[in-house]
């Protein structure tokens, strides 16, 4: 298979980052395919994959872990109740895309 026909999201366009309103990134419908950060509060290394690799990666971390992971995005998300757009995703927003994650994996 040839990099021409490997349909990839394009990061580099400013639509990634200020998308219009009707197809605005929220945490319901990050991509999976999205380069992210799965950084630690406790100085651990870094996961640097995608989106659905470091959520994976955070279901097997113990309580303890998750409750110091943070997701580094590299397209920002719009949060209910918030003006302006976030980088940083919290643990209670990582569970969210777990359980996004096992729906759509069952």
């Amino acid at each position: 298979m040839s990099d021409e026909n490997d349909k990839k999201r394009d990061f580099t366009s400013a639509d990634a980052y200020m998308p219009s309103e009707p197809k605005r990134a929220t945490i319901d419908n990050i991509p999976w395919d999205q380069p992210a950060t799965m950084i630690d509060l406790e100085g651990r290394v870094p996961v640097i994959a995608h989106v659905r690799e470091c959520v994976t990666h955070f279901t097997l971390y113990k309580p303890h872990a998750r409750e110091n992971a943070r997701l580094l995005l590299t397209a920002p998300v719009h949060r209910a109740g918030r003006i302006t757009r976030t980088w940083l995703l919290e643990p209670a927003e990582l569970e969210a895309l777990a359980e996004r994650l096992k729906r759509e994996t069952n």
